[in-house]
């Protein structure tokens, strides 16, 4: 289970240029579980995602996995960049999934396979010659190769077309179903945001503002809805 317990973040703490991203968030995933993200701008779900997997350490309170803080050199938390060339290292798409592993062949096909890459025709693929949509699903084999408890994923669906993003989306309920990973996936989209979890935290303001399931948060934050809160409150914007 994940377990944030009064957890804050200051950018630049105790310099003239502190700028607070979260404040007081109590949150906790059970295992297997899948969570969206979403908020508006500057309401600090990025923050969130990468203190979730580790990138970073809280300021205030902690962010602990089954009773223990997160460890990224543990490798028990992966996570995957709205900009997936920025995480692809080697020149080739086998030697990428295996950076920093010694890994067969074999793995590293079972991995290419489960997003959805025939292995003949892409591990010996250069990364710059891939498509957009092809380093995304390279990177998150090189993430979800070290099986991981925890899969982080930031903003998964941007950049991508409408056929990309059905194709991502069935990747990723796939990867769920067969490795049995819990999923939390940032995004600023509520269109898509039941695609991608089964219960949505809403963040505003560094808070959290809500925490429901997904269904419900769609209903009440799209603004064709009585309910909707005005524009500037409504989770419909990149952030971090």
């Amino acid at each position: 289970m994940i377990e944030c317990s009064g957890v804050g973040h200051v950018y630049a703490a105790g310099s003239p240029w502190a700028q607070r991203a979260l404040e007081g968030v109590d949150l906790t995933v059970a295992s297997g579980e899948r969570v969206v993200v979403v908020g508006s701008n500057g309401s600090g779900k990025s923050t969130l995602a990468w203190l979730l997997a580790g990138l970073m350490k809280p300021t205030e309170g902690y962010v602990h996995l089954d009773g223990e803080p997160i460890d990224l050199t543990k490798r028990e938390t992966a996570i995957s960049f709205q900009h997936a060339r920025l995480q692809l290292f080697r020149p080739t798409v086998a030697s990428d999934i295996r950076f920093g592993m010694q890994l067969p062949d074999r793995t590293v096909d079972d991995a290419l396979a489960l997003v959805g890459l025939d292995p003949d025709q892409f591990r010996d693929r250069k990364v710059d010659e891939l498509s957009g949509g092809e380093q995304r699903r390279v990177a998150l084999a090189g993430a979800i190769v070290r099986r991981p408890r925890l899969l982080v994923l930031d903003e998964p669906l941007a950049g991508l077309d409408a056929p990309g993003r059905k194709a991502l989306i069935d990747m990723l309920r796939r990867v769920h179903a067969l490795a049995n990973m819990t999923v939390v996936s940032v995004t600023h989209d509520l269109g898509y945001a039941a695609l991608l979890g089964d219960r949505a935290v809403v963040l505003q303001r560094g808070r959290v503002a809500s925490d429901s399931p997904v269904a419900d948060v769609v209903r009440a934050y799209t603004p064709s809805t009585p309910s909707a809160p005005s524009a500037e409150t409504a989770p419909s914007a990149e952030t971090h």
